[in-house]
């Protein structure tokens, strides 16, 4: 839309959990670590928190990127709200690529076999379930529970990696049982301003940007109605860049960030 007017080789805001555009501030590198090591030392379960837009998911989805790199084997639900026996047919679904059967012992039975075989060519399982704060019924969080109990004499065949919004946390305290089996859990912030400014830059230089197109009102005004939370972030700037861009200016200003979110309501 607007690349050719700064030359950019892609847009730099887009709502996308790309992991090209991954930004390690210090809360999402701290984020990313603990997950690693979770999913590295092959523990049971980890659980990650923070509001709508902090980015969560593109933290999810570079952890998947590095260990698949590494052997790993992931299957990504991003839409839980299903019931126990649905949740587990997807999960099987995702790994395997091909129909699953229709009968619970019989979906329980190709999970055996496929953590089995898994290990015993010397890799890991790990099943990362987003949007966790979806799931209503209890019995499907007992189905996510009994999944840890396929392990050897030694370690887990199955790392559990939940995410949610903030209100994930209650239900999970709220189940005793599920509660014991979580090794981690870690709450992901908004961005502070300096965060900001630098996340800003980031994905503009990604996107290919020579120069700085933002002035210093531009940004302030940007974290101020953000929030510093990277979702609005990236729609504020989209809509100020695709504002500019209609107005033929190559740099954008409060004023022009004002218009583009009073055009975006």
């Amino acid at each position: 839309m607007y690349e050719k007017h700064w030359k950019l080789k892609k847009l730099p805001f887009e709502n996308t959990p790309d992991t090209e555009f991954f930004f390690e501030s210090e809360k999402h590198e701290e984020a990313f670590s603990r997950l690693s090591y979770v999913i590295s030392e092959k523990k049971s379960c980890a659980v990650l928190t923070g509001a709508y837009g902090t980015g969560k998911t593109l933290v999810l989805k570079a952890l998947e990127r590095e260990f698949q790199k590494k052997g790993y084997v992931f299957s990504f639900v991003n839409n839980p709200r299903l019931d126990d026996l649905g949740l587990l047919k997807m999960i099987l679904h995702n790994f395997t690529g091909y129909d699953v059967p229709a009968r619970k012992e019989d979906v329980l039975m190709g999970m055996e076999k496929l953590l089995r075989d898994t290990n015993h060519d010397g890799k890991h399982v790990v099943v990362v379930v987003d949007e966790a704060q979806l799931i209503d019924e209890v019995s499907v969080f007992e189905e996510l529970r009994l999944l840890l109990n396929f392990q050897t004499e030694t370690r887990f065949l199955l790392t559990l990696v939940l995410s949610g919004q903030p209100e994930l946390k209650g239900k999970l305290d709220s189940n005793k049982q599920f509660s014991q089996r979580i090794v981690l859990s870690y709450n992901l912030a908004a961005l502070d301003f300096e965060e900001t400014k630098k996340y800003i830059s980031h994905r503009l230089n990604i996107a290919g940007l020579d120069g700085k197109i933002l002035d210093d009102a531009a940004l302030d005004l940007i974290y101020e109605r953000s929030g510093g939370i990277p979702r609005w972030i990236n729609n504020i700037a989209n809509m100020s860049m695709l504002t500019a861009f209609s107005k033929g200016e190559k740099t954008i200003g409060p004023e022009t960030v004002v218009e583009a979110i009073e055009s975006s309501k």
